[in-house]
C-alpha cells in the first residue's frame, strides 16, 4: 500500500513538473509541406516528455485500425521534425531524427504487412507522398554530405518498405 502511495505521488509530482515547464521553445515551419510545425524538436528539453507521451498513447490504442492512424500520425511528426531541424540548422539533433522517421515508417509497415491490399496501398501512398518531400529536404544539403546521405537512407527506407508492402 506504501509502494502504491509513493508511486502515485512520484506521478503527481512529474505531473506538476510537465505543467510547469514554460513554453519558450517553438520550432519554425517546416517550409510549405503540409505538415504540422512540430513545437518541441529533438534537443529541447521537453522532447523526452512528447515521446513518452506518444508512446503512452500508442500503448493506449487497443484496436489495430486506431494503432495504424496514430503510427500515420507519428510519421507525419517525425517528418516535420526533419524538416523543422533542417531549417533551424540544429545539425546536431538531424542523425536521431533521421534514425527515428526510418523506425517510424519501419514500424508502419511492418504491422501493415497481414492488412488488405486496400490497407496497404494507403500505406504505400503516404510514403509516395513522402518521399518527394525527403528529396527536396535533402537537397538543401552539399551533395554526399553526412546529412545528405542520412536524409537519402531515409528516402531508400520508404523505397524499400514500399517493395515490401506490394
Amino acid at each position: 500500500m506504501k509502494r502504491r502511495r509513493n508511486i502515485f505521488l512520484g506521478l503527481i509530482l512529474f505531473c506538476i513538473l510537465f505543467l510547469s515547464i514554460s513554453k519558450n521553445t517553438e520550432a519554425q515551419s517546416p517550409e510549405s509541406f503540409n505538415l504540422i510545425t512540430q513545437r518541441t524538436l529533438p534537443g529541447d528539453s521537453k522532447y523526452p516528455l512528447k515521446r513518452f507521451k506518444e508512446k503512452t498513447t500508442e500503448f493506449l490504442k487497443f484496436t489495430h485500425k486506431s494503432r495504424s492512424t496514430y503510427q500515420q500520425e507519428l510519421l507525419a511528426k517525425r517528418l516535420s521534425e526533419l524538416i523543422s531541424l533542417k531549417n533551424s540548422k540544429n545539425v546536431n539533433e538531424f542523425p536521431n531524427a533521421t534514425q527515428r522517421f526510418a523506425y517510424q515508417a519501419g514500424k508502419l509497415a511492418e504491422d501493415s504487412y497481414n492488412d488488405s491490399s486496400d490497407d496497404k496501398s494507403k500505406i504505400i501512398k503516404i510514403f509516395d507522398y513522402y518521399k518527394p518531400t525527403l528529396e527536396k529536404m535533402r537537397d538543401n544539403f552539399p551533395s554526399n554530405s553526412p546529412h545528405w546521405l542520412l536524409s537519402q537512407h531515409d528516402i531508400n527506407t520508404l523505397s524499400i518498405l514500399t517493395d515490401r508492402l506490394k
